[in-house]
């Protein structure tokens, strides 16, 4: 009986409370669980929302696709460090045996090294499961023209899209379609139509509950929009496939439409300008235009303030871009530094989150959640030495001599989430309640 009622006691005197998406149940002696209040993204709009580039580009051998390449992982078949074009080695541990794939490297216990194909639902699933548990938006689904163009590319990247439909819809998340005109060649504007009537025709892709949408109608973005390298894709095709996207499609193919420029676009011709103008979300790049806190700040100041504020004068939304750190040494292969812009335990995103929440943006592009060729990879990377192979330079969470967690950066990526929802308050320095967590 006295146990009873020292329970009952127990149960009467513990107060629950709601901090950001922390909830904290208190007793007399002060909190004894912590757990996260759920968090489902609204699909109708990307305001207040942390979405994350999401390549899905590596494959491995035997994963069904038919393809028999280490896609994005090994320049040749050989898989070793030799032959490695990625610089983030990922935390393998989570992913099912049934999507991995043995490499040619083993790490430090003998054991051998397996790297995933995303070709494979279980993988995305992984993924989508990781956004899920940290209270995160989801992804712009990567789509290179270039890509799909190939019937073994075609047939990789249709997958990887049901894969990311399927696991977004089960885990409640958002997605919607990313296309990178890089390379696309003169005909980009034709094959980029005609792989968006096949997506939306075939694959369905807008009919899915959890399909982004923006004033109104399914979000598309385009990249590479008036860059030096993609001088093949004029001002003047530009503006007639935003014209026709806007009004001209048949309904069931219009989008609102995400322009991913260049940095400098404020600086463009006046033709591009008013192509820029009819966009209905700008996002300039920032990989690589900065290297640490000081360049990041003159960044704010000369390019994200004055581009917001341009397009809030057009009623345009602004998108910027931040990232966690840079390395291309393997795909470079050596002609490159390792570890070029190093995340410094997550002080260099931490202050490009600031930077932009401080600017007083309505929504975040995070680059990317598993670009792990460009070392910009977010999702859950080898904690330490011990859980990358024995040989070849690749990069870990505890990189720069700070122990973390293989979900840091999934972390960080929430935090800043909160903050753009309004469920904590912006600090220059890392939040402590994170570092507690560690």
């Amino acid at each position: 009986m006295k146990n009873s009622l020292a329970g009952l006691l127990l149960i009467v005197s513990l107060s629950a409370f709601v901090s950001s998406n922390r909830v904290v149940v208190k007793s007399a002696s002060g909190p004894i669980t912590t757990q996260k209040e759920i968090y489902t993204p609204d699909p109708s709009t990307l305001d207040k929302k942390v979405m994350f580039g999401y390549q899905g580009w590596q494959a491995t051998p035997n994963d069904g696709s038919g393809n028999h390449v280490w896609r994005h992982w090994f320049g040749r078949s050989s898989p070793d460090s030799a032959n490695a074009n990625f610089d983030v080695w990922p935390d393998m541990r989570e992913y099912p045996k049934s999507v991995t794939e043995a490499t040619n490297m083993t790490y430090p216990d003998g054991t051998k090294a397996c790297l995933y194909s995303a070709y494979q639902y279980g993988t995305v699933d992984v993924h989508f499961k990781w956004l899920k548990d940290h209270n995160l938006d989801g992804v712009f689904e990567q789509r290179f023209v270039t890509d799909v163009r190939p019937a073994g590319g075609r047939r990789h990247f249709n997958q990887v899209v049901l894969n990311v439909k399927k696991a977004s819809e089960k885990y409640k998340r958002v997605f919607c379609i990313m296309y990178d005109i890089s390379g696309a060649g003169p005909n980009w504007k034709k094959a980029l139509v005609d792989d968006w009537k096949q997506l939306v025709d075939s694959l369905k892709v807008t009919k899915s509950k959890s399909y982004l949408h923006h004033r109104g109608r399914p979000l598309l973005a385009i990249w590479g929009l008036g860059f030096s390298h993609t001088t093949f894709a004029t001002a003047a095709q530009t503006d007639s496939l935003l014209d026709w996207f806007h009004a001209g499609a048949p309904k069931k193919y219009q989008a609102t439409i995400m322009g991913g420029v260049n940095d400098n676009w404020l600086a463009h011709s006046s033709e591009w300008k008013a192509v820029y103008n009819k966009l209905d979300i700008l996002s300039p790049w920032a990989v690589g235009r900065y290297k640490d806190d000081a360049s990041a700040d003159r960044f704010k100041d000369n390019t994200i303030v004055p581009g917001k504020a341009y397009c809030d004068q057009k009623k345009i939304d602004y998108l910027p871009v931040i990232f966690p750190g840079f390395s291309w040494y393997n795909l470079r292969h050596g002609n490159s530094p390792f570890n070029q812009i190093p995340r410094r335990g997550g002080a260099f995103y931490w202050h490009q989150s600031y930077n932009v929440l401080s600017a007083g943006v309505n929504m975040v592009y995070i680059a990317m959640f598993d670009e792990v060729d460009e070392g910009t990879a977010m999702y859950k990377l080898a904690p330490t030495a011990t859980q990358k192979p024995l040989h070849g330079k690749f990069i870990s969470a505890d990189q720069d001599g700070i122990p973390l967690p293989s979900d840091w950066y999934l972390r960080l990526a929430g935090a800043t989430s909160d903050i753009l929802r309004g469920k904590e308050k912006n600090t220059s320095t890392i939040p402590a309640y994170l570092k507690k967590d560690q």
